[in-house]
């Protein structure tokens, strides 16, 4: 779309009717302040975005003070436009009638259109519909700037995300990415109502349903509270930097604002390696057995003595009842009176792997195939197994001396206690190590606390020689401090909200898992694989959809930078860096300045505004490329710290990019020794496709509203 004329009648300064033909290229309207530049801006913006509200407050003074009373004329602002080849007018007008001197009524404002055919035939149609046609209310956001500050939108990171959003073919996969979500959300209820109705483990799946939705409700207040943090942090970053303006070292102060933040995160590092919570580490780390020793090894000792005399009393039992299997299992034993040892020593598994390499692990001998020592390991491992088992013939059971075996219970935890008894001798060293580990770190506090004292002093020191007011001074410092502090607040809150959102992560991450064993078991191959399979489809829809989005970052990273460098040709600039911040909840884009140590760095007010600029006639390239359509951007005073041989390489950067942009400024107006106005020579040097001065009709009164009238002069 390209704006052929603007046509402004009675709006405010301009009297009459004022008729701009623009070209599809760079037209700069050159405007010393109050004589009608920023108006030309605001009719504009009136017409293309401006509400009802206060129209008589529009109206031309001089217009109005010329007519008659009872008489009428209109207010109105046109343009006519040129899209697909296409003839199209949208005009905003509204009638005024003159009541009395200095008083008027005013209708309401009508939005109209009209398109002409290329037979020159001119149909009205709907004034709002036109509007969004030629310019969409989501191009306008990125299109009409007013001063260097509002230029500054993508310091909002949604911003940049609506934007790319728009322009990216990222766009063209939402509606797959929203329709695998929901395929991929109904195979997962189908797979859980199957499970359900399978009684099978019903009440663990119940139960891990309710802890996996408790977990999810959790994670979702922490990343909320996350989110807040994240933009608490932005907003006193702002605040800070915006403070630092002032600061007249304000490289120093980087330095030192850096070596602050090294050492509070030194201070942060080492209050967490202290661990002084004694009490807990009596009981989890087993600090109270430290003595436990002595016990042990009285209890070790009654285990033996009543193991032995367990087994002296069966060998005893088995020689009175005189049992086969009983003479058998004894027979070696009872040769010299020996006590025999338990029946399941070796273990079951140490005499198969015996009998199975043919040696004794025992008495470290071989037992060679057919031998007395692998026969005697046979019987041994089959008493054990038939002392194991039930099926023995009615007449062949004999009454037991011992019903149950609880010998071998208190056997086991006795050499079990055993393995722990080296990890308790070191436990007085281990207590006198952290006693004074934790000393040494709280010695260490005391010297970082005592550096960040003398880093703050000199901090304060600097932003009190700076160039703020002195009355300003004590506020300004006290919030700087306070916002300091608040940044090292708020980034431990972050820290500690991202490990508790990793901690409830992992356990959901272990519920899902034991979740899907369950469904596994209990529901049919076909839906288990469908919803594998739509769960790969919606991964590769939310995969591609990202893609896309992250090469159009590289474009938009790579035609910004382009810019930028011819911008600021003989200067230092960086790099513009588009940094995407990804969250659970939301993706953003930051645009900041990168040193060539990727380390971002202070930018003064031009450097901040070229690249701003950068972006945005990036955007609008892009914007030509993607949509195979582009639009105008209008500017008000963008570059008002750009110096004027710097603002006359940035015109002509802007007249070679060959699209339609309007520019107004105050460059390049002086005043001779009458104190009249005049366009200096050196804009002939400036590239351009069309020029016009706007400024107010001599004489005037400057008192006297009704005597202003704006001109409009083509150069």
């Amino acid at each position: 779309m390209i704006i052929k004329e603007v046509i402004i009648e009675n709006y405010l300064c301009y009297y009459g009717v004022k008729k701009f033909s623009l070209s599809n290229g760079l037209n700069i309207i050159l405007g010393e302040n109050g004589e009608g530049k920023t108006k030309f801006f605001e009719a504009l913006e009136w017409l293309l975005n401006g509400d009802n509200n206060n129209l008589d407050h529009l109206v031309s003074k001089k217009a109005l003070s010329e007519v008659e009373i009872d008489k009428s004329f209109r207010v109105r602002v046109e343009i006519v436009v040129e899209q697909y080849n296409e003839i199209k007018i949208l005009s905003k007008q509204f009638t005024v009638k003159k009541k009395e001197e200095n008083r008027c009524s005013v209708g309401n404002s009508i939005l109209a259109g009209t398109e002409e055919s290329s037979n020159g035939e001119r149909n009205t149609v709907d004034g709002r519909e036109l509007l969004e046609q030629i310019f969409p209310s989501q191009i306008r956001r990125y299109s009409m700037f007013k001063g260097e500050e509002e230029l500054n939108i993508f310091d909002n990171a949604d911003a940049l995300i609506n934007l790319i959003n728009l322009f990216s073919e990222a766009k063209h996969y939402e509606k797959y990415e929203s329709k695998g979500e929901s395929l991929k959300v109904s195979a997962e209820k189908a797979v859980e109502q199957a499970s359900r109705n399978n009684n099978k483990n019903q009440e663990q799946y119940n139960k891990l349903d309710f802890d996996i939705k408790s977990l999810e409700f959790r994670k979702h207040d922490k990343l909320t509270f996350l989110e807040v943090t994240n933009s608490n942090i932005e907003k006193t970053t702002k605040n800070i930097q915006e403070v630092e303006k002032y600061i007249n070292n304000a490289e120093a102060l980087d330095i030192i604002n850096s070596r602050i933040k090294k050492i509070e995160s030194e201070i942060s590092k080492t209050e967490q390696l202290i661990t002084e919570n004694y009490t807990t580490s009596l009981f989890d780390e087993g600090w109270m057995l430290m003595n436990f020793e002595t016990i042990h090894k009285e209890f070790a000792d009654k285990v033996t003595n009543l193991s032995k005399e367990r087994r002296t009393l069966q060998s005893e039992y088995d020689k009175q009842i005189g049992i086969k299997e009983g003479e058998n299992r004894v027979k070696l034993s009872l040769l010299n009176d020996l006590v025999p040892l338990p029946i399941g020593t070796p273990s079951k598994a140490i005499m198969e792997e015996m009998i199975k390499e043919h040696i004794c692990k025992v008495c470290n001998r071989e037992a060679e195939e057919g031998s007395e020592a692998l026969k005697f390991m046979n019987e041994r491992l089959q008493q054990y197994l038939q002392s194991q088992s039930d099926d023995i013939p009615n007449e062949e059971i004999p009454e037991k001396l011992y019903k149950h075996n609880y010998i071998n219970r208190l056997i086991n935890l006795s050499t079990n206690q055993e393995d722990n008894l080296f990890k308790i001798r070191t436990i007085n060293s281990e207590i006198e190590e952290l006693f004074k580990f934790n000393q040494a770190r709280k010695d260490d506090l005391v010297e970082f606390k005592h550096k960040l004292e003398k880093e703050l002093i000199d901090r304060e020191r600097i932003i009190g020689n700076s160039a703020i007011g002195s009355e300003k001074l004590s506020v300004v410092l006290k919030d700087y401090n306070s916002w300091q502090r608040d940044i090292k607040n708020l980034n431990i809150d972050l820290n500690g909200l991202q490990l508790e959102i990793d901690k409830i992560s992992l356990q959901l991450k272990d519920l899902q898992e034991q979740k899907e064993k369950i469904d596994l078991t209990n529901v049919n191959n076909f839906l288990i694989n469908t919803r594998n399979i739509l769960r790969d489809i919606d991964t590769i829809f939310k995969d591609t959809k990202t893609r896309k989005f992250d090469e159009f970052i590289s474009q938009l990273a790579e035609k910004s930078n382009q810019i930028f460098s011819r911008i600021n040709i003989d200067a230092f600039t960086g790099t513009i860096d588009f940094r995407l911040i990804k969250t659970e909840t939301r993706v953003r884009v930051k645009i900041q300045l990168l040193d060539e140590n990727d380390f971002p760095f202070p930018e003064n007010k031009s450097l901040e505004t070229s690249k701003h600029i950068s972006v945005l006639l990036a955007i609008s390239e892009l914007t030509k490329e993607v949509k195979a359509e582009k639009y105008p951007l209008i500017f008000d005073a963008p570059t008002s710290s750009f110096g004027e041989s710097k603002m006359t390489e940035f015109l002509n950067l802007i007249y070679e990019a060959e699209n339609q942009t309007i520019i107004l400024i105050k460059d390049y107006i002086a005043k001779d020794e009458n104190k009249n106005l005049y366009i200096k020579p050196e804009f002939e040097k400036v590239k351009r496709n069309k020029a016009f001065w706007v400024r107010l009709e001599r004489p005037f009164d400057e008192k006297n509203l009704k005597t202003i009238n704006t001109e409009r002069i083509e150069l």
